[in-house]
């Protein structure tokens, strides 16, 4: 008896399974970004009339670099100084630091973290459209800016805004705007930023608890101290 309630139990989840698959098959979604197709490999499907579609392929389509936080199961999506976050199962995702509702949170389906296509395309200020006709999503996405802009701190003399780099707001602000405090910071976050510094020609001195940069007079000490990340300006 035991024997045969294993195999039910057994045929009722492959069914299930099965089933699943075949609605994400079914709905055969089609998603182009200035008229030329996306191709994924696990295919995009339909919650709640919001189109969710694999979250690596989308972002880095629209030209974003990718931070995976695996332990919080959150992703961070920067394009031209326009960063966003996102956490599976939230229904909020932050843009440029500010909440936004979602209809639908990211999921993770078959190993795969799914996002909804409208809202991601969207924070990133492209144009969306639907077809009912031939269940396709049309993204434009914005043109490259001419210049990018790197966002700095208000009075800093220059300095790179770590905040709005990587899309989070500082909490504290001390010392007349000279330490910028930061919770639920990566180590993918702190080499972002490390990169932008260097690209913006500050020299880079590392140490194992924070780095050191300087460059025209300014200097700059950012790592992490009891679990939270400081950037500290010295203008000299």
């Amino acid at each position: 008896m035991k024997f045969i309630r294993r195999i039910t139990a057994a045929a009722l989840a492959l069914c299930a399974a099965l089933s699943l698959t075949s609605a994400f098959a079914a709905e055969n979604i089609s998603v182009y970004i200035d008229g030329n197709p996306l191709d994924f490999e696990k295919p995009p499907y339909m919650e709640n009339d919001r189109v969710l579609v694999p979250m690596r392929k989308i972002f880095e389509s629209l030209g974003c670099e990718v931070i995976w936080d695996e332990a919080l199961g959150s992703v961070t999506a920067v394009r031209e100084g326009s960063a966003v976050i996102m956490t599976i199962g939230s229904p909020v995702m932050y843009v440029n630091g500010s909440s936004v509702k979602l209809d639908v949170p990211p999921s993770l389906d078959y190993d795969t973290t799914f996002v909804p296509l409208r809202a991601v395309s969207e924070a990133f200020g492209c144009d969306v459209t639907w077809s009912d006709e031939s269940s396709s999503v049309f993204i434009t996405a914005p043109p490259p800016s001419a210049a990018s802009v790197t966002p700095v701190y208000e009075g800093s003399g220059g300095v790179p805004d770590f905040g709005q780099i990587v899309g989070i707001t500082p909490d504290p602000v001390l010392d007349d705007n000279t330490v910028y405090c930061y919770l639920n910071v990566t180590p993918d976050m702190a080499d972002k930023y490390s990169e932008v510094m260097q690209n913006e020609g500050y020299s880079v001195f590392e140490t194992d608890a924070y780095r050191i940069y300087a460059k025209d007079g300014s200097s700059v000490l950012a790592g992490f101290r009891n679990g939270v990340f400081m950037v500290v300006i010295t203008n000299y």
